[in-house]
């Protein structure tokens, strides 16, 4: 069994920080899934059936390497920041293939640029297979507000979409942290 994350940024929400009035982010939703390991996830339009797992614009399509489903076991809510900031791409996008296979995860226990944020003890999930420098940057961590990002993805609880200050990123991350098998894949299906 493994663990993969899927991340959908649609709708398309942006948002200006109620803190701080220069910087904006935008939410989006970051699924859990467990089973084989996926090979492939699309979002298809309309309802589906029973079985389907939903998002916001449609409903998943997952491929697996034996053929087999997966269970979605946590969804949050995400935060990433905007104008001028490194995003990750998708795998592919409107007809474009930007990436064959998931990124990868490494659970890091204690990053140093992360630790600085104390409630955090510096864990993180460090994002493998960016196709430039500033991609393989890119960390999934605990997040307060939008200003604690530059590039990175902050998960926080489903639903929670302050604009501020929230505590709430604590608390997913450690739900995060403690789901195992740990991530070892990330899929993003848009921008």
């Amino acid at each position: 069994m493994t663990t993969t994350l899927v991340l959908t940024r649609k709708p398309d929400a942006v948002f200006q920080s109620s803190l701080f009035k220069t910087q904006f982010g935008r939410f989006g939703t970051l699924l859990v899934l467990q089973g084989p390991p996926v090979t492939k996830v699309e979002i298809s339009e309309g309802n589906g059936d029973s079985d389907t797992i939903s998002v916001p614009t449609g409903n998943l399509a997952v491929s697996t390497t034996d053929g087999t489903g997966v269970e979605e076991i946590g969804r949050y809510t995400t935060i990433e920041r905007m104008h001028g900031y490194i995003q990750l791409k998708p795998q592919h996008h409107n007809g474009k293939v930007y990436k064959e296979e998931p990124y990868g995860l490494r659970y890091e226990p204690h990053n140093r640029v992360v630790a600085e944020l104390k409630s955090s003890g510096g864990r993180c999930f460090r994002v493998l297979g960016g196709l430039t420098e500033k991609e393989r940057a890119i960390l999934i961590h605990e997040a307060p507000h939008v200003g604690f990002l530059v590039g990175c993805i902050g998960p926080r609880m489903l639903n929670d979409c302050d604009t501020g200050f929230t505590s709430s990123s604590h608390a997913a991350m450690n739900e995060l942290f403690r789901v195992t098998p740990r991530p070892s894949a990330l899929f993003v299906l848009d921008w």
